[in-house]
């Protein structure tokens, strides 16, 4: 088995460190912006709505620009750093249109640097070590989920909500450091690029596109699955717990499962990813006990283990070496986009028809995808990375 290359190490570290920063201050925003701000619900719904969509708009703007540039570092330096420096405007907020400010160029940062991130760990990766490579840098991102939300638990009753954004800054600066005095790239030349025209980009990713379209437009916020929970008797902070611990088994496999890729296919892991997604919404529409719904969950993890590192595998496999950032950035873009629909589909369907038919519809299409890409009728062939 060869040994990852060390700028897969360093970019895992830099996704641990922002986000335990980042998940620091995420749990904790709604309360702030009601509890100490005075702000509506509807305020804290347009401000995570922004956030989102912004993130999603500027994955393809920052994968394009790398790619002109044929450098990665700059964007990634500029996607983790520029957020570290924007804790200050949240903690010393006083009104909810600074903290949509700070959102909003936060999520900027995270849509810049997101595609040459991903562009650059396919390039110093062998592609036969494409589902390790991805799969560390999840489970190390996931575990910065994971321990964030812990620390802002441990830190609000000492340091209170302005406390705890400040702190979230130290985690956030030394993942800029990182990256800064210890991660190399080999630049290419810049150049001129073609307009971005998805039909220019191999069948097989068009389809993947597709796919995975599909296959999104069933997903809802994990914000449901919770939901789900407590419908099936748990509490809040029970429910607190059981998403905790999907964290922490979704950091847990994500690395074994990124290697069963390696050795299986990627293409494989994503179709076991959507038979269990599939698998698990069937079972909480059907569900009717709340260990049901724990195993569920835990269930769930395995899912997003196994499809989050597996699909930038097989992406990676199937995008051009000259547009790799645009490529990931398109597909980030695409996805980013429709879990607005998807989750406001979910939410209507749950509303209007009760809770299993949200979730039978997600499972429905998820054995769409399944079966689309198992069709997979474009040509049998991968660019060489």
């Amino acid at each position: 088995m060869k040994k990852l290359p060390r700028e897969v190490y360093i970019l895992g570290a830099v996704s641990l460190f922002t986000d335990i920063a980042s998940e620091m201050v995420y749990p904790l925003l709604p309360l702030f912006l009601t509890g100490v701000l005075g702000a509506s619900t509807t305020v804290v719904g347009l401000v995570e709505g922004i956030a989102e969509a912004t993130a999603s708009l500027f994955k393809v703007i920052g994968g394009r620009i790398s790619d002109r540039m044929a450098a990665r570092k700059p964007l990634i330096l500029l996607g983790y750093g520029f957020p570290a420096l924007l804790r200050p405007v949240l903690a010393l907020a006083v009104a909810p249109w600074q903290v949509l400010a700070y959102r909003f160029l936060d999520r900027v940062g995270k849509g810049l640097r997101t595609a040459p991130r991903d562009a650059l760990i396919a390039e110093v990766a062998h592609q036969d070590s494409y589902g390790r490579a991805y799969g560390l840098h999840r489970a190390m991102d996931s575990l910065g989920a994971t321990l964030g939300p812990l620390l802002a638990f441990l830190l609000l009753p000492l340091l209170d909500f302005r406390g705890v954004f400040w702190v979230s800054a130290i985690p956030a600066i030394l993942a800029t450091l990182i990256i800064l005095l210890f991660l190399r790239e080999k630049r290419g030349l810049a150049k001129p690029l073609p307009p971005l025209r998805i039909s220019a980009f191999s069948s097989q990713y068009r389809w993947f596109l597709l796919v995975t379209g599909v296959a999104t437009l069933g997903l809802s916020s994990n914000a449901f699955l919770i939901l789900r929970l407590t419908d099936l008797g748990l509490g809040a902070a029970q429910a607190t717990l059981v998403y905790t611990g999907y964290n922490l088994l979704y950091a847990l496999m994500s690395y074994p499962l990124g290697s069963l890729a390696d050795r299986v296919g990627a293409r494989r892991l994503v179709l076991l990813g959507f038979a269990t997604y599939a698998m698990v919404y069937l079972g909480f529409g059907l569900s009717a006990a709340a260990w049901q719904g724990i195993v569920l969950f835990l269930l769930y993890a395995l899912y997003s283990a196994a499809f989050e590192g597996s699909s930038r595998a097989y992406l990676a496999q199937i995008i051009p070496a000259t547009e790799k950032a645009s490529a990931i950035g398109l597909y980030h873009t695409l996805v980013g986009l429709l879990l607005f629909p998807a989750s406001a589909l979910f939410g209507f369907l749950w509303q209007h028809f009760g809770a299993s038919t949200a979730f039978f519809t997600g499972a429905a299409l998820a054995l769409m995808a399944l079966f689309l890409l198992s069709l997979d009728p474009t040509q049998k062939r991968s660019y060489t990375p």
